[in-house]
């Protein structure tokens, strides 16, 4: 019984994902405001590439999720509007989504084996006010 429930929720978060995808499909993510963002929402857990501090041992690098096979924006976004028992529910707006994505597929490697990645240069003020 517990099973049938856990796929019907499953199921209600894939479908609602699926409505979702062509407005999170019109949002253009930003790279570099995702970085701000992952700095301040995920890099307590999280390791964020050239944040200055570390996550958490438990959780996975942003860089191992945006190089799990099969990785893609729309995954990420369910994965975010997704609660985990582990991990603090995070309230991101659609923007804010496609933001924070953006910049964990630039940490895909297996994507683009042979391109060099762009640098993220660190800007002088992380978290400006603003959110920009």
């Amino acid at each position: 019984m517990r099973h049938k429930r856990l796929i019907s929720i499953a199921l209600m978060v894939a479908v609602w994902a699926l409505l979702d995808a062509p407005v999170f499909a019109q949002e253009i993510g930003n790279a570099t405001r995702g970085w701000k963002l992952a700095v301040r929402t995920c890099a307590g857990c999280h390791w964020v590439r050239h944040a200055g501090k570390s996550g958490s041992l438990r959780a996975p690098t942003l860089s191992a999720i945006a190089n799990t096979k099969g990785m893609s924006a729309m995954a990420l976004n369910v994965a975010l509007l997704t609660s985990h028992r582990s991990m603090p529910n995070i309230m991101l707006d659609a923007q804010e989504r496609a933001d924070v994505i953006a910049f964990i597929l630039t940490e895909n490697r297996l994507a683009h084996p042979f391109v060099l990645m762009p640098v993220l240069h660190r800007p002088v003020e992380l978290a400006d006010k603003s959110g920009h």
